[in-house]
């Protein structure tokens, strides 16, 4: 037993709260197992690796998120207008102090401090400017009566961004997809098909899943029959979106392996980071001349939710598909985004398997 660790011990020699321990551990940067009894176990070498090789990189792995502390009262439109097409997942409140706690344990793609004058906000802004942790992390402030206000974002420095303090979301969300994406056009050839902004990024976390090319396996076949049967749908698929493909780890009522990257509706549900319906294909202009549509196949509907890695990165989707124009129910909605999320529970738990079986042989 010299080999696993409880929580409080880890913590004790990585020099940190229990608390923390246990948030590296719930977001499997911290590889760890629970007994019979429901006790967390960590390996001693997976600590000691963090102990010796004691970077900000191995602490806080680059994660899929974005943190929003909001200004006062714009919390909820934060949470209703979001980042569309930046492919990170939101976190947004108006509490410095909380914003604090999230970023104790993960390093988001970007952090938004909104009256970052101000008290708290402007004390967190400093902090967050002079952790090396955060060096890969685009940090924008917004203050009011901005010097600069020719300019809709600022740069201020290296990944440091200034913007002014627009009266409503819409706008601040608009001016940082403006830039993120001006950025990221410059970086990445153009395409027939929307990217989302953290694309490179994501399309790295498609190759270190390990899950292009693998073999079948019965339980992600089985959560994507739960899909076919809970929508009455004739085609059901969990796919993988690589840069020229999309490649099919399970998949029922369709028999190729993969298709063309330009083909994939699931391109669409890449861009928006959430389930997304498409109810007659004909209809969106970004599929209506899409070969899917035509004999032998002659798709019309589609749908599909995020399956995403340990750190949020969105691999591809569980997506169903028919061949007349339909809509899903609220309960087969959430049966679709329930099952996409039990993919994204397998790949954790693999990702896990397999941290665990690299200590094991050190």
């Amino acid at each position: 037993m010299k080999d696993i660790l409880t929580t409080a011990k880890a913590a004790e020699i990585l020099g940190v709260s229990i608390r923390t321990a246990q948030l590296w551990v719930e977001s499997g940067q911290l590889p760890s197992w629970k007994t019979p009894g429901g006790h967390r176990r960590i390996p001693r070498q997976a600590v000691m690796d963090l102990v010796e090789h004691n970077t900000p990189e191995q602490y806080l792995p680059l994660s899929a998120r974005a943190i929003i502390l909001a200004g006062e009262g714009r919390a909820p439109d934060w949470r209703t207008h979001g980042l569309k097409g930046s492919g990170l997942l939101l976190d947004v409140t108006e509490d410095a102090l909380e914003a604090r706690k999230w970023l104790s344990f993960t390093c988001p793609m970007l952090v938004l401090i909104e009256n970052a004058a101000s008290g708290n906000n402007r004390k967190l802004l400093a902090e967050l400017q002079a952790d090396q942790r955060f060096r890969q992390t685009i940090i924008i402030s917004s203050v009011e009566n901005t010097e600069n206000t020719e300019k809709a974002v600022n740069p201020i420095g290296h990944d440091r961004l200034q913007l002014p303090l627009y009266p409503d979301v819409a706008a601040t969300s608009a001016a940082i997809l403006k830039h993120l994406t001006a950025s990221a056009k410059k970086r990445a050839a153009p395409t027939g098909y929307p990217l989302p902004w953290n694309e490179r990024v994501r399309l790295e976390a498609v190759r270190q899943s390990g899950l292009v090319g693998s073999g079948p396996e019965a339980s992600f076949d089985n959560l994507v029959n739960l899909a076919a049967f809970a929508t009455r749908s004739p085609v059901a698929m969990f796919t993988l979106v690589t840069q020229t493909e999309q490649w099919f780890k399970s998949r029922t009522g369709f028999e190729g392996a993969s298709t063309p990257r330009e083909w994939a509706f699931c391109n669409k549900t890449l861009y928006e980071n959430d389930l997304t319906v498409i109810e007659d294909l004909t209809k969106d202009p970004h599929f209506s001349t899409n070969p899917a549509l035509s004999e032998p196949f002659g798709f019309r509907f589609y749908a599909g939710a995020p399956v995403r890695d340990p750190l949020g990165f969105a691999l591809g989707s569980v997506c169903v598909i028919d061949k007349i124009p339909r809509s899903l129910s609220q309960p087969e909605r959430d049966a679709l985004s329930t099952t996409a999320d039990a993919a994204s529970n397998l790949i954790r738990l693999r990702a896990l398997e397999r941290e665990i079986e690299r200590h094991r042989e050190i």
